[in-house]
């Protein structure tokens, strides 16, 4: 099992300064952003994307090493914050959900 550190304060913060300027961008809509036109590309374009990303993620895992994984990864997660801030789910709620399966001892986030 590899070395893991748990994630500091400052890749916490990031998270949530990345999700605050998701939301920031879907009411400013600024121009040459490619978060703006995602946004107006709709749901249905947002969800796509989350889906592509997710197969890329599944490829690059099976099939490189670990540093395409990763970037990947970045790729999935940004865009999976990306819908929920299309839909206004803040990622808390999504965190809310996966620490209560935790707790009760059901752990279905692991390998649902």
């Amino acid at each position: 099992m590899p070395d893991i550190k748990t994630l500091s304060k400052k890749d916490l913060k990031f998270l949530q300064e990345l999700e605050e300027l998701l939301y920031e961008r879907k009411e400013a809509m600024p121009k040459g952003s490619y978060t703006t036109s995602m946004y107006k590309k709709g749901l249905d374009k947002i969800a796509q994307k989350v889906g592509e990303e997710a197969v890329e993620t599944v490829i690059a895992a099976k099939n490189s090493g670990s540093g395409e994984t990763i970037g990947e990864a970045a790729d999935l997660l940004f865009h999976l914050m990306l819908l929920l801030a299309e839909k206004e789910i803040p990622l808390r709620e999504v965190i809310k959900v996966l620490r209560k399966r935790h707790n009760k001892g059901n752990h279905k986030h692991i390998g649902e």
